[in-house]
């Protein structure tokens, strides 16, 4: 068992000593997923009124401009350009998400890796092996974060993740790493206050930011810039800071979690889901059922009577939203997404617009959507996923059809596949990348351990 003062030191051993070929293939494969969804979002993102906003900060900030902003054609600083594409990747709530965990990994992760592996040259195997240690690393310390204001934790280890994966590219050794980790522990976690603004997922280009700006400043290459070297326990760090002594017993012990970094990757289990739809997860089993009986029974919208949706309490908790009125807001929304779903069929970022949430038809449909918190979560729900729906229809004709999912797709239980995953690349890029560009890009991320160089695949992604 771990000491008390082995924290820090333990993970920072793990992120520096962990070997590409120490990876499993299962890690590898996940991790390649992750990162061509991650580009594919980001993006998407690039295309948002925000995005422009942010590039034309770095633009007038300046900095060493080595570093791709993903869509925009621009290069920065690696600090820059971590904040940029950290907020891009999260801009439409359509990247990753570990299970049970409650944190967006790649967001914080994969503009780090990109901007540094860019800015020097390395292969993707490095950035590959970098992505993966700063990814589990993140999502272990995730898990001991608890519900509640402990959340605002989950900035924190974001941002550790990603000062985990930047410090492995650049070579920091045992020391440099600790107390790279000790200044990320100081980086300020997120809030809840803005769910729908797009200040919440600039928190998430902060963790990726904050990561490289805490490598950069403990590397010694500007001079000595001491934090902590024990962050993770000293009085008053991590633990102290972001573990809820009120949710204690629901809380895995920090050692004997910290203690099974790599055994397994968190990606593997519990697992990450990748989204099909640019919306908060809990709604996703929800958008499931109600394309199931569209396609089961071939119906229009007009035959449809009213509609309940009966979901758990937690559900409920997640989708604060039940009278729309902007598309950010429609993303939290489950008479939004119930309604959406038997009008367009798959919601995708077309739907979450402002204006196709005030459309006639959509607002009418949602006046029959009736949203039910009376699944109860410990006997009714599946113990695959916390966050079942059913949704009933009462038809016009008399009949009511019913559906209910478990386990939405893209869960680590009903993955998407890489069919899948190109589909969603396309979709994401086809205005801003050429053709032959999204084929290509595609092809390097599928083959990344054995790209020399990704230079070249940074700045494809660039536009």
């Amino acid at each position: 068992m771990l000491s008390p003062m082995g924290h820090t030191q333990l993970i920072a051993e793990f992120a520096l000593g962990t070997p590409f070929d120490g990876l499993s293939g299962q890690v590898v494969s996940i991790s390649k997923d992750m990162m061509l969804n991650a580009a594919a979002v980001a993006l998407a993102g690039a295309a948002q009124p925000e995005a422009l906003a942010l590039t034309r900060f770095a633009q007038e900030m300046g900095g060493n401009g080595k570093c791709t902003i993903v869509g925009m054609g621009l290069r920065t600083s690696p600090v820059y350009a971590a904040l940029a594409n950290g907020t891009m990747v999260h801009l439409l709530d359509f990247d990753d998400e570990v299970v049970d965990r409650g944190i967006h990994l790649s967001s914080a992760v994969f503009p780090v890796v990109m901007a540094l592996g860019e800015m020097n040259g390395y292969d993707g195997k490095d950035v590959l092996t970098a992505f993966a240690v700063g990814c589990e690393v993140a999502s272990k310390l995730a898990g001991l974060v608890g519900p509640g204001a402990a959340t605002n934790g989950l900035g924190v280890a974001a941002a550790i993740g990603a000062t985990m994966a930047a410090g492995r590219l650049l070579g920091l050794d045992q020391e440099e790493m600790e107390n790279a980790l000790g200044i990320a522990c100081g980086s300020g976690g997120w809030s809840r206050a803005d769910l729908v603004f797009p200040s919440r997922p600039l928190q998430h280009g902060r963790a990726a930011m904050n990561g490289t700006m805490a490598v950069l400043l403990a590397r010694r290459t500007f001079g000595r810039f001491e934090s902590s070297r024990q962050g993770i326990e000293a009085p008053g760090g991590f633990l102290d800071c972001y573990i809820d002594p009120d949710s204690a017993p629901s809380i895995p012990d920090p050692e004997a979690l910290l203690s099974q970094l790599g055994n397994p990757f968190d990606v593997v289990h519990p697992g990450v889901t990748l989204k099909p739809y640019p919306c908060a997860s809990a709604g996703h089993t929800t958008i499931d059922a109600v394309l199931q009986l569209v396609q089961q029974y071939r119906i229009d919208p007009g035959e449809v009577r009213s509609a309940r949706v009966t979901v758990s309490p937690a559900t409920l908790q997640a989708m604060v939203y039940p009278c729309p009125q902007s598309g950010r807001e429609a993303r939290f929304s489950l008479t939004y997404l119930t309604a959406a779903a038997l009008l367009y069929g798959a919601p995708l970022i077309e739907q979450f617009t402002d204006s196709a949430v005030q459309d006639p038809p959509v607002r009418e449909l949602m006046a029959r959507v009736m949203v039910d918190a009376s699944m109860k979560s410990t006997s009714e729900s599946s113990p695959l996923a916390s966050q079942a729906s059913t949704v009933t229809l009462d038809m016009v004709d008399g009949r009511q059809l019913g559906h209910r999912v478990d386990v939405p797709r893209g869960h680590p239980e009903l993955p998407l596949d890489q069919d899948d995953l190109e589909a969603k690349f396309l979709y994401c890029s086809r205005y801003i990348l050429p053709p032959d560009h999204i084929e290509g890009a595609v092809e390097q991320f599928r083959d990344l351990e054995n790209v020399r160089d990704i230079t070249g695949l940074a700045s494809i992604l660039g536009g």
